[in-house]
């Protein structure tokens, strides 16, 4: 899709944006991560928010555990205000995406059971939620995916309500999809997430620079984990704060003992294969930019040694999606025995095309939703599994 530029700076688009959201929602709140993105989401959403008499702001935050100290720090300065801000403090024992291990594909944030080695002390503010009562909806150990989308449910009582997201389109092709394929109401900005609950995304537009630049001129409060990825010498267009363990993030990986080595030596004990990450997580050995076959091997051989390799569980999970995958061809006119590995596919083919070697790098990758072999993220997938698990035991 094509983009239309606008005679308006983005600044002046997403303030009238969020005046928008408030004139036409009841309930609105703002999922806040402290990133740079939802930080200037909240610096504009108050300032909307105190013209239109509509303080405190509600505002979620899902305290993930493995988090950095500092990013928590910048929580607390910036959303403890009680007079312009209800913060939604929430410390509850969620799944989350763990792509440097095929032994613990996901790892469980505040597992009272694993309370002695918690990476941090859980937080002791009164906006704090650790219940696990709390909330109506919540199942012990659900997806961190799926409690978010539950949450808004939650919070919208029945009401039209939006979920205000810092996400831009410059971040990856998917994010630009998301906000020019969905639309709600003429708007492509707006997405419908159920029939109570709209996601919003008023900065859809900004490119980094404009993050930084009004963060600059504002003299805005900001998360001072980027001067340390700059020191680093990261890419501004590359640093990416949230739990560090996922798909994207583990990029950053190597970087956390240098920052935060007391907090380093705590997730090395709690979360599995994050050393393994931080060494490998930008070389082949993850297959980050190509894989290496195995001197004597064929790709369809080497896939199903990798197969064998891993624990039950998750190699189940991946012969599920490759038999689909490989059905998927099949029933379109595509045999994989024409491909046996990639020896008769040109180069601009190879992640178009069935072939062996797709499916074994998708494996290296630890790409546990297979979203190289055209899968997406389903709901309760990991859950899904250990029930299976469970019955067969």
């Amino acid at each position: 899709m094509a983009k239309n530029y606008l005679e308006e700076s983005v600044y002046i688009a997403a303030k009238n944006r969020i005046l928008d959201l408030f004139n036409t929602f009841s309930k609105l709140y703002l999922a806040f991560s402290g990133g740079k993105d939802s930080t200037v989401m909240l610096h504009l959403a108050l300032e909307i928010a105190e013209s239109e008499n509509r303080l405190p702001l509600d505002v979620l935050f899902v305290d993930l555990e493995g988090q950095y100290n500092t990013t928590i720090k910048h929580i607390e300065e910036i959303c403890l205000d009680t007079e312009k801000i209800n913060l939604h403090w929430v410390c509850l024992p969620l799944n989350l995406r763990n792509s440097v291990s095929v032994f613990q594909p996901h790892w469980r944030c505040w597992d009272p059971k694993q309370s002695e080695t918690w990476i941090r002390s859980m937080p002791q503010h009164t906006q704090v939620i650790s219940d696990i009562s709390y909330y109506p909806f919540f199942r012990f150990g659900m997806e961190f995916e799926d409690f978010v989308y539950q949450w808004g449910n939650w919070f919208s009582d029945g009401e039209r309500c939006t979920c205000m997201l810092g996400i831009r389109s410059d971040e990856s092709l998917n994010r630009f999809f998301s906000v020019t394929t969905n639309g709600w109401c003429g708007k492509n900005w707006l997405s419908k997430a159920s029939k109570k609950l709209i996601f919003s995304y008023p900065i859809y537009d900004w490119r980094t620079e404009d993050i930084w630049r009004l963060i600059g001129k504002k003299n805005l409060k900001y998360n001072k984990l980027y001067d340390y990825f700059y020191l680093c010498g990261i890419s501004i267009h590359k640093m990416r704060i949230c739990q560090p363990y996922g798909d994207d993030q583990r990029q950053s990986l190597q970087y956390y003992h240098e920052i935060e080595p007391e907090t380093w030596n705590k997730i090395v004990a709690r979360v599995h294969g994050v050393n393994f990450g931080a060494i490998y997580s930008k070389t082949a050995v993850l297959g980050r930019i190509k894989v290496i076959l195995p001197e004597g091997l064929t790709w369809k051989k080497y896939t199903y040694i990798l197969l064998q390799s891993m624990p039950e569980i998750t190699r189940n999970h991946y012969e599920e999606k490759i038999t689909t995958f490989l059905s998927w061809w099949e029933n379109n006119g595509f045999s994989l025995e024409l491909v046996p590995d990639e020896g008769n596919l040109k180069l601009e083919n190879r992640g178009k095309l069935p072939s062996w070697r797709r499916i074994c790098k998708c494996i290296i990758k630890n790409d546990w939703w297979c979203r190289s072999l055209g899968f997406s993220q389903t709901k309760k997938t990991y859950e899904t599994l250990y029930a299976k698990k469970q019955l067969n035991e």
